[in-house]
C-alpha cells in the first residue's frame, strides 16, 4: 500500500514528537546547515556566471565576492601590483581572468594587464600560468591569451619604458583621441586637449 506525502509528513511529525529532544535538535541543525550550504553554493555559482567562469573550471577567487575573495598581489621585487577579476583552477593551473564589460575587441593594454597578473601569480603561487582569459563585452566573449616568452618580452619593454620615464622624471607624451576626449570628464582642464584643438564639447 502506497503512502501519500501527507501521511508521510504526519508519521514523521509523530515520530519526532516521540523522539529524544537532542535528536530533534540535531535534525534541526542538519536541516539549517543544508539550507546554508545550498545558499552559499548558489551565490558562488551566480558569481562564477557573472565572471564568465565555465563549468570545467573551479573558481579560486572572484573580485567583489565575500565568499571567494581575490588576493591583491603586491610585488616589491617586480615593482608590480594587481588584482585579477577572477582566478580559476583548470587542470591544476592558476588562470587569471580579466573582465572588460564595455570592450568590443582586444586591446594591447588588456593583454598587458593580463600578462602582469600572470607574472604576479607565478611569483606568489610558485607556478607559471600557461594562459589567461579576457572576458569581453556584455555577451562575455572569452578570449584565451597564451603566456608566451614573446609576449612577456613585449611586456618587459613596456615596463622598462615606463620605469625609464619615472626615473628620469620625463613627461610622457599624451596621445589624445577626439572620441575619447569627447567623453572625458576633465576635458576642459586638459592642456593636451586644448593644444591639439580638438572639438570635444558636445554640440
Amino acid at each position: 500500500m502506497k503512502t501519500t506525502a501527507q501521511e508521510f509528513v504526519i508519521d514523521l511529525i509523530y515520530d519526532l514528537s516521540r523522539a529524544d529532544s537532542q535528536l530533534v535538535y540535531l535534525l534541526i541543525i542538519l536541516v539549517c546547515a543544508a539550507i546554508v550550504i545550498d545558499a552559499v553554493s548558489l551565490a558562488i555559482r551566480h558569481k562564477e556566471k557573472e565572471s564568465g567562469v565555465k563549468k570545467a573550471a573551479s573558481a579560486l577567487g572572484i573580485d567583489g565576492s565575500s565568499l571567494l575573495p581575490v588576493q591583491n598581489y603586491i610585488s616589491d621585487a617586480q615593482g608590480l601590483a594587481g588584482r585579477p577579476d577572477a582566478i580559476l583552477k583548470e587542470k591544476g593551473e592558476f588562470i587569471p581572468v580579466e573582465y572588460k564589460p564595455l570592450a568590443k575587441k582586444i586591446r594591447d593594454r588588456y593583454v598587458a594587464q593580463l600578462l602582469v597578473y600572470m607574472r604576479l601569480i607565478e611569483e606568489f603561487e610558485r607556478k607559471r600560468p600557461p594562459y589567461g582569459y579576457l572576458i569581453l563585452g556584455k555577451n562575455k566573449r572569452r578570449v584565451k591569451i597564451e603566456n608566451t616568452e614573446e609576449k612577456q618580452l613585449w611586456l618587459q619593454e613596456i615596463l622598462d619604458d615606463m620605469r625609464s620615464h619615472l626615473e628620469k622624471n620625463t613627461p610622457v607624451k599624451a596621445l589624445p583621441h577626439p572620441i575619447k576626449c569627447r567623453k572625458c570628464t576633465v576635458q576642459e582642464y586638459c592642456e593636451f586637449s586644448q593644444a591639439n584643438n580638438f572639438q570635444t564639447n558636445k554640440k
